[in-house]
């Protein structure tokens, strides 16, 4: 989560703006399947000639010193290969980047029926 919200922090300081301030929205939502959590910006987005790479060990679109390519690396590896969920990107319209995590959860029992055994 936290290379996510790092992201989206540089990718709206990137963008050029008339003294107004960018936004980053985390939303959640439990779905029947699986719990979401999406972290979106209003940056200037990933352009879609990179974003089979975003991913990619030490891929980088920051200027050397910068960065070191392995946030979003690092998360996909988490939230894929540790938890058996799906990490993927959206582009906003009217801009920006959403980062979406899904992660399996199981259907949970009314309470009543949990109260029950």
């Amino acid at each position: 989560m936290l290379n996510l919200i790092v992201n989206a922090a540089q990718a709206i300081g990137e963008r050029v703006r008339n003294e107004e301030l960018g936004n980053i929205w985390i939303k959640t939502s439990r779905l029947p399947a699986h719990v979401e959590i999406r972290v979106e910006d209003d940056g200037p987005g990933v352009p879609e000639t990179i974003r089979e790479q975003i991913f990619d060990p030490f891929f980088t679109t920051k200027e050397v010193g910068k960065g070191t390519g392995q946030g979003l690396s690092i998360a996909y590896r988490v939230v894929c290969q540790q938890h058996g969920g799906t990490l993927t990107m959206e582009p906003r319209a009217g801009g920006g980047a959403c980062f979406v995590i899904r992660l399996p959860a199981p259907a949970t029992e009314p309470a009543a029926a949990t109260q029950a055994a």
